[in-house]
């Protein structure tokens, strides 16, 4: 467990580049995570509420922030416990095989829990991604992130550091 908090603001009255905008810029101030939930406000305009996950250390530069470029006068604090569930990576290796060829990749698996008996197991969304574009260059084969995601974890529950996929 560590000790955290939650900042919540609202914002209503910025363009969605500028809030796209500043969610990079308070990621580089030290928030752990930021995001915001679509609202209509009490004049029915549009408007979003912004919740930042920060360490204390990190309050002072990204309340300055809010306020010099998002013009927010404000916003609220819960103090927080962030609970955490054990997280381990295995490095895997993973061979795929359609329309007669063969590509190669390692990756790391996520596994969330004891490693013998996981609550859950995943595989990072951009490794997905540039399997996606390797086979579709190399092997012309196109196929949905869902899918390859599908096909690559059900092999993930067999032993072995060395899995094997054949479309």
């Amino acid at each position: 467990m560590k000790e955290a908090q939650l900042l919540f603001a609202q914002v209503d009255h910025v363009s969605g580049e500028v809030t796209g905008f500043a969610i990079g810029k308070i990621m580089e101030l030290g928030a752990n995570n930021v995001q915001l939930i679509p609202t209509i406000t009490k004049k029915n305009r549009p408007g979003n509420i912004i919740i930042i996950d920060s360490d204390a250390e990190h309050e002072g530069e990204i309340a300055r922030f809010l306020a010099s470029e998002l013009k927010i006068s404000g916003y609220h604090k819960i103090n927080t416990t962030h609970v955490f569930q054990k997280v381990s990576f295995l490095k895997k290796h993973l061979n795929i095989k359609v329309n007669g060829g063969t590509s190669s990749f390692q990756f790391e698996v996520k596994i969330i829990g004891d490693p013998s008996e996981p609550l859950s197991v995943d595989i990072e969304h951009d490794f997905l991604v540039n399997v996606q574009e390797i086979l579709n260059i190399n092997l012309n084969y196109s196929i949905s992130l869902s899918e390859l995601r599908t096909l690559i974890e059900s092999k993930l529950k067999e032993s072995g550091d060395e899995i094997s996929v054949e479309i």
